[in-house]
């Protein structure tokens, strides 16, 4: 007996050496990415950041591809952003190298679970934004990707099906910055990445909604709970009143108020020229100052028009869940 609980006991500080031993490498590794992380936000010249950039990819490729790294927090790299989906299905990096000339790049990689082997693979993130002429209408994956750092990773629910959505931001340029709603699948059996998808309600033919405005500009876009009137239960009340009125030969002179009705949704502030004669010359767009949103409804993402930006029953500031830092606050 007493053998049996020496070997026990031997076998679990086994175990607990080798996991040690697995953490302390993964450790090691992130020291040198934080290091090369401060270089690529920090160093004086183009060329010592992308440098640093190149060196960073080469051994994030490496160490995401190591056993166990899925699990591994990184939490020293706090100026890339890391989401990892609540069913554990993928993880994202992403961040984005800033030149003199104020033109971003972005880069990422990708975790997500291959079913059939039951590992994950690793899929790096190739942005192909200035190649991609359609960004509303193409179907993407990582090595054709409209590249954005991503702040918010959504995941909704329904029947069968889980459907994954980022909200990113682009810097772009000089003159204009960009936010994008991106829906995200995965092949059902590698687990390979795709961006976009036709989950627009009404709006067959788009794979993502791209905001693109003023680069001095304040835009916001998030994901909130908020009030907005429901017109589609308006309408249907309205009918259900006209019918009940007839039945009881009465005059109906109101239309039935649209219920205000609070629920969580992606919330952003409409874009309009700054002057007349200006549409379409999206360096000049700034917020109007109206607030629109999408629900997420039986598998779609739906349009809802004139959000109440402010809550009538209650006083609370707007929140933005963001898992991690990234390279630039979204404005």
């Amino acid at each position: 007996m007493k053998k049996r609980i020496i070997f026990l006991l031997f076998s679990v500080f086994i175990c607990l050496n080798g996991f040690s031993q697995k953490n302390q490498n993964f450790n090691e590794f992130e020291v040198q990415l934080k290091e090369l992380m401060n270089l690529i936000f920090d160093a004086p010249t183009d060329n010592e950041r992308f440098n640093a950039n190149e060196k960073f990819i080469e051994v994030m490729d490496q160490v995401l591809s190591m056993n166990n790294s899925f699990n591994y927090p990184f939490s020293q790299l706090n100026r890339v952003s890391n989401l990892k989906s609540s069913d554990n299905k993928f993880r994202i990096f992403t961040w984005a190298v800033v030149s003199q000339d104020r033109s971003y790049e972005n880069f990422g990689f990708i975790q997500s679970k291959n079913e059939i082997s039951g590992e994950y693979e690793v899929y790096k993130l190739n942005d192909k934004s200035e190649e991609i002429f359609n960004p509303e209408f193409d179907k993407c994956d990582n090595d054709n990707w409209f590249g954005a750092v991503y702040f918010e990773l959504l995941t909704n629910k329904y029947e069968d099906r889980t459907f994954y959505t980022l909200l990113g931001v682009d810097g772009n340029n000089i003159y204009t910055k960009r936010k994008v709603i991106e829906p995200i699948l995965f092949k059902s059996r590698s687990g390979k990445p795709e961006f976009g998808a036709n989950q627009f309600y009404r709006q067959k033919d788009k794979r993502r909604i791209v905001f693109e405005y003023n680069s001095e500009a304040r835009f916001f876009m998030k994901w909130d709970n908020q009030y907005y009137e429901d017109k589609q239960r308006g309408k249907k009340q309205s009918l259900i009143s006209s019918i009940f009125n007839k039945k009881s030969n009465q005059i109906r002179t109101n239309a039935a108020e649209a219920p205000v009705v609070r629920e969580e949704m992606i919330v952003y502030e409409v874009l309009e020229p700054m002057f007349e004669g200006l549409e379409g010359k999206t360096q000049f767009y700034v917020s109007s100052g109206y607030v629109n949103g999408f629900k997420f409804e039986k598998g779609r993402w739906r349009l809802v028009e004139s959000v109440l930006p402010r809550n009538k029953e209650e006083k609370e500031t707007p929140r933005i869940e963001v898992k991690s830092n990234q390279l630039y606050t979204p404005k």
